[in-house]
Protein backbone atom coordinates (compact mmCIF):
# COMPACT_ATOMS: atom_id res chain seq x y z
CA UNK A 1 0.00 0.00 0.00
CA UNK A 2 1.33 3.08 -1.05
CA UNK A 3 1.26 6.20 1.90
CA UNK A 4 0.00 9.65 -0.24
CA UNK A 5 0.02 12.69 2.48
CA UNK A 6 -2.13 15.22 0.47
CA UNK A 7 -1.03 18.12 2.78
CA UNK A 8 -0.87 20.08 -0.80
CA UNK A 9 -4.39 20.90 -1.41
CA UNK A 10 -4.54 21.68 2.16
CA UNK A 11 -1.84 24.18 3.16
CA UNK A 12 -3.86 27.07 2.21
CA UNK A 13 -4.41 28.00 6.24
CA UNK A 14 -8.09 28.81 7.11
CA UNK A 15 -7.75 31.64 9.39
CA UNK A 16 -4.67 33.81 10.64
CA UNK A 17 -6.03 36.99 13.09
CA UNK A 18 -4.39 39.08 15.22
CA UNK A 19 -6.39 40.37 17.86
CA UNK A 20 -6.37 42.47 21.49
CA UNK A 21 -7.15 39.23 22.96
CA UNK A 22 -7.48 35.96 21.44
CA UNK A 23 -10.83 34.97 22.58
CA UNK A 24 -11.01 31.75 20.82
CA UNK A 25 -12.34 28.74 23.50
CA UNK A 26 -9.07 26.86 23.06
CA UNK A 27 -6.60 29.69 24.21
CA UNK A 28 -5.99 31.44 27.00
CA UNK A 29 -6.40 35.47 27.03
CA UNK A 30 -3.21 36.68 26.11
CA UNK A 31 -3.00 40.34 25.40
CA UNK A 32 -1.27 41.15 21.39
CA UNK A 33 -1.38 45.06 21.54
CA UNK A 34 -3.53 47.53 22.75
CA UNK A 35 -5.87 47.77 19.52
CA UNK A 36 -8.09 44.77 18.18
CA UNK A 37 -7.27 43.65 14.63
CA UNK A 38 -10.22 41.89 12.95
CA UNK A 39 -7.84 40.47 10.37
CA UNK A 40 -4.18 41.46 9.80
CA UNK A 41 -2.84 43.18 6.66
CA UNK A 42 0.35 40.56 6.21
CA UNK A 43 -0.58 36.93 7.66
CA UNK A 44 1.67 34.68 9.36
CA UNK A 45 3.75 32.26 6.91
CA UNK A 46 5.77 29.31 6.85
CA UNK A 47 9.28 30.29 5.70
CA UNK A 48 9.76 29.76 2.11
CA UNK A 49 6.21 30.10 1.77
CA UNK A 50 3.85 27.02 0.15
CA UNK A 51 7.10 25.29 -1.66
CA UNK A 52 8.97 25.76 2.06
CA UNK A 53 6.02 24.31 3.71
CA UNK A 54 5.82 21.34 1.68
CA UNK A 55 9.24 20.30 1.84
CA UNK A 56 9.03 20.53 5.33
CA UNK A 57 5.98 18.60 5.40
CA UNK A 58 7.67 15.95 2.73
CA UNK A 59 10.70 15.21 5.27
CA UNK A 60 9.49 14.99 9.01
CA UNK A 61 5.36 14.08 8.34
CA UNK A 62 4.85 10.36 9.05
CA UNK A 63 1.98 8.40 8.38
CA UNK A 64 1.68 6.26 12.05
CA UNK A 65 1.61 2.92 12.03
CA UNK A 66 -1.16 2.47 14.09
CA UNK A 67 -3.49 4.31 11.14
CA UNK A 68 -2.07 2.42 8.46
CA UNK A 69 -2.58 -1.01 9.76
CA UNK A 70 -6.50 0.15 10.70
CA UNK A 71 -6.97 2.34 7.36
CA UNK A 72 -7.66 5.62 9.41
CA UNK A 73 -7.44 8.49 7.47
CA UNK A 74 -8.62 12.13 7.36
CA UNK A 75 -7.83 15.94 7.99
CA UNK A 76 -6.43 17.06 10.79
CA UNK A 77 -6.93 20.76 11.92
CA UNK A 78 -4.01 22.46 14.06
CA UNK A 79 -4.66 25.25 15.73
CA UNK A 80 -1.76 27.51 17.30
CA UNK A 81 -0.09 30.53 18.16
CA UNK A 82 2.89 32.48 16.03
CA UNK A 83 3.93 35.19 18.28
CA UNK A 84 5.59 37.82 17.24
CA UNK A 85 8.87 36.58 17.60
CA UNK A 86 8.04 33.70 15.01
CA UNK A 87 7.90 31.23 17.78
CA UNK A 88 4.92 28.75 17.59
CA UNK A 89 3.01 27.64 21.15
CA UNK A 90 -0.66 26.63 22.23
CA UNK A 91 -0.78 23.90 19.53
CA UNK A 92 -3.78 21.90 19.81
CA UNK A 93 -5.60 19.44 17.53
CA UNK A 94 -9.25 20.56 17.02
CA UNK A 95 -10.63 18.48 14.66
CA UNK A 96 -9.67 14.98 12.80
CA UNK A 97 -9.78 10.98 13.29
CA UNK A 98 -9.38 11.15 16.83
CA UNK A 99 -7.47 7.37 16.88
CA UNK A 100 -4.66 6.33 15.42
CA UNK A 101 -2.38 8.84 16.20
CA UNK A 102 -2.98 11.21 13.48
CA UNK A 103 -3.94 13.95 15.62
CA UNK A 104 -0.45 13.23 17.81
CA UNK A 105 1.73 13.46 14.31
CA UNK A 106 0.00 16.85 13.25
CA UNK A 107 0.93 18.18 16.47
CA UNK A 108 4.16 16.35 16.50
CA UNK A 109 5.14 18.34 12.84
CA UNK A 110 3.86 21.79 14.21
CA UNK A 111 6.09 21.70 17.00
CA UNK A 112 9.33 20.83 15.31
CA UNK A 113 8.61 23.41 12.19
CA UNK A 114 10.73 26.03 14.05
CA UNK A 115 9.99 29.22 13.77
CA UNK A 116 7.52 31.23 11.38
CA UNK A 117 7.39 34.56 9.26
CA UNK A 118 4.96 36.20 12.00
CA UNK A 119 1.80 38.12 10.99
CA UNK A 120 2.24 42.09 10.66
CA UNK A 121 -0.27 45.18 10.80
CA UNK A 122 0.92 48.52 10.14
CA UNK A 123 3.76 47.71 9.84
CA UNK A 124 4.70 46.28 13.22
CA UNK A 125 5.06 42.39 13.74
CA UNK A 126 1.97 40.90 15.83
CA UNK A 127 0.76 37.84 17.70
CA UNK A 128 -1.25 35.45 15.58
CA UNK A 129 -3.50 32.30 15.66
CA UNK A 130 -3.39 29.87 13.04
CA UNK A 131 -5.93 27.29 11.68
CA UNK A 132 -3.15 24.82 9.80
CA UNK A 133 -5.26 21.73 7.97
CA UNK A 134 -2.82 18.34 7.04
CA UNK A 135 -4.58 15.58 5.17
CA UNK A 136 -3.79 12.16 5.91
CA UNK A 137 -4.89 9.68 3.39
CA UNK A 138 -3.73 6.26 2.36
CA UNK A 139 -3.68 5.12 -1.80
CA UNK A 140 -3.61 1.97 -2.70
CA UNK A 141 -0.87 0.83 -5.64
CA UNK A 142 -3.15 -1.38 -7.34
Amino acid sequence: MKILLSFFLLMIVFRTNAQDTLKNKNFTDTTVDSRSFAKVEFESDYPGGLSGWTRFLQANLHYPNKAMRKNIQGIVVVQFIVDKDGSVSNIEAISGPESGGLREEAVRVIKISGNWKPAEQNGKKVKSYKKQPIQFKLVNDK
